[in-house]
């Protein structure tokens, strides 16, 4: 409700606050020797969105990413545009943010078009573990709910970004006066944020963190399933038998 009240107030001109964020974000981007392109796009890309109702011209709950109408509605427009809404002017601020210090270096050390790939990968990859994980969930008879939850926002990218970006980091990290290995914040960020934030979601930034884990691990996890394939093609592993008559009969009939 929050949301669909600022966005009817946002018609008639940028709130106050919203600018002096934007402006902030613009005296970082100033800063910043290397301006990243790719970055800035998908920055603008969130703003506008947030700004313009005619780019995304949907209620929040109608783009969201919400399990059940994805896997039994085939809404499957959620999985790509809950990500660039967000649900007031400080989520976008700090996503924004955080999107412009992970993305920038990113991109400048694996190049623009890998860092375009990469963010769609995270993307997807996410929310689509999001659904998954939601379905076995309520399959389970453990947290139901998640199925109709409504998530938006980049954060799950962001977690991402982070894990990919921080994985093999030798470096250490104070938090809290103790000094924590780089490569693990992202697992102590999620709990942390969780407790800050109780409305944050903490699905949704753990399967940020599983997909730049696959990021990270998918030329070990393709060449694993293309054995699989191959040797089942080779006949040196062959699939399980047909458990049911039907399934038999259904073979024949194939063959």
């Amino acid at each position: 409700m929050a949301y669909q009240q600022r966005r009817r107030r946002n018609r008639g001109g940028i709130d106050p606050t919203l600018m002096l964020l934007l402006m902030k974000l613009f005296a970082q981007v100033q800063q910043m020797p290397y301006k990243p392109p790719a970055t800035l796009f998908i920055m603008g890309v969130n703003i506008a969105v947030h700004l313009n109702d005619t780019l995304i011209p949907f209620s929040i709950s109608s783009v969201c990413l919400h399990p059940a109408q994805i896997l039994f509605g085939w809404d499957l427009k959620r999985l790509v545009l809950s990500a660039f809404v967000h649900a007031d002017d400080y989520h976008l601020y700090y996503n924004m943010s955080s999107l412009l210090w992970k993305g920038a270096q990113l991109e400048q050390t694996n190049g623009t078009e890998e860092f375009l790939k990469m963010s769609a990968f995270l993307l997807l990859g996410s929310h689509v573990i999001y659904v998954l994980v939601a379905w076995i969930l309520s399959m389970l008879g453990v947290f139901s709910a998640t199925m109709q939850t409504c998530a938006v926002g980049y954060s799950a990218v962001l977690f991402g970004y982070k894990m990919v970006l921080n994985y093999n980091s030798p470096s250490l990290s104070s938090f809290y006066g103790m000094m924590v290995p780089l490569k693990y914040m992202c697992w102590v960020e999620l709990v942390l944020i969780s407790i800050i934030t109780p409305n944050a979601s903490f699905l949704g930034h753990l399967c940020g963190i599983l997909a730049g884990l696959c990021y990270l691990k998918k030329e070990a996890i393709l060449s694993t399933l293309g054995i699989r394939a191959s040797r089942i093609q080779r006949g040196n592993l062959r699939p399980p038998p047909p458990r049911t008559g039907f399934q038999q009969q259904h073979n024949r009939w194939r063959n």
